[in-house]
């Protein structure tokens, strides 16, 4: 059998030939499936977590996922929240006094809902409480968000303007912009600060409204009754929710006394509060450049 040659073969000074090159991207992410996170930098997670740990003890606010990934050297989502797992595996609910949890779209340090009266007694202050009115239209607006004034009442049949102008003030409820009809009403949504005393990770975890009926039936013993109108959000008693330490579920189960007929004036809000004065404070925040609604 005739072996076969190469026909051109190279010479002793020829260099071979170079190999084909390799792109940045297919050296970093080899076989990466479009649409799937590329991987991030190796790291040493448990150093990570323990910086995380330093940063949640000095910030304020909830460090958001995105600013942990740069603070962490460039860490993939993936690896964040794999972080994330190493510092609740170090603070579990079972036996710490301090959790870390994911709230309004970062992490944060928070205290035991378990231990919420023994903190409450160090500081000597009574928690802030709404009334009926007011989370009831808090309600409205978390699951129906972004939507007018004039949307809510619909749903309640009475003024809502008290109750939402108590909400701006409590920093729960903001301008979400304007919706695009004639007058151009103002649009209103939930704020940062509600996913925070909600202990919201986004808004994505609001209980359903099947789930809030299954509380509201096991807590009363009293099924909810098929057929209510607007959203079937059971009423509540005036000044009987505390701000904070409980799931919005548990918020929304207490029962109370009737509603009132459309256009009659509502109880436990400012009687000065005017459409104007609603209006005003609407304008003040918008003006002052209202973030994106806080959602997913």
């Amino acid at each position: 059998m005739e072996e076969t040659r190469n026909p051109n073969p190279p010479t002793a000074n020829e260099p071979p030939a170079p190999a084909e090159p390799i792109g940045v991207d297919e050296l970093l992410s080899p076989g990466l499936e479009a649409g799937r996170e590329p991987p991030g930098p190796e790291a040493d997670l448990p150093r990570a977590a323990s910086i995380l740990e330093s940063l949640l003890l000095v910030s304020t606010e909830p460090v958001a996922v995105d600013k942990a990934r740069q603070l962490l050297g460039g860490l993939s989502r993936s690896q964040v929240r794999e972080v994330h797992a190493i510092l609740q595996s170090k603070y579990p609910a079972e036996t710490s006094g301090i959790l870390v949890e994911e709230v309004a779209k970062g992490f944060q340090f928070r205290t035991n809902p378990a231990n919420q009266e023994h903190v409450r007694r160090l500081f000597d202050v009574k928690p802030p409480r709404f009334s009926r009115a007011a989370l009831e239209t808090l309600a409205i607006v978390a699951y129906k968000q972004p939507l007018t004034r004039q949307e809510i009442e619909q749903i309640r049949g009475v003024d809502c303007a008290g109750a939402l102008k108590t909400l701006m003030d409590r920093r729960l409820v903001k301008v979400a912009g304007k919706k695009d009809v004639p007058g151009k009403p103002f649009l209103f949504g939930t704020t940062r600060e509600f996913m925070e005393t909600f202990s919201l990770g986004s808004l994505s975890e609001l209980p359903s409204m099947r789930e809030i009926e299954d509380f509201l039936a096991a807590s009363t013993g009293t099924p909810v009754e098929p057929g209510r109108p607007g959203m079937q959000l059971p009423a509540i008693l005036d000044g009987g929710i505390e701000q904070g330490g409980g799931e919005l579920a548990e918020s929304l189960s207490e029962t109370g006394a009737p509603r009132h007929g459309a256009g009659a004036p509502e109880e436990n809000i400012p009687p000065d509060v005017t459409e104007a004065d609603l209006v005003d404070a609407a304008s003040k925040e918008a003006g002052e450049g209202s973030d994106s609604p806080d959602g997913d």
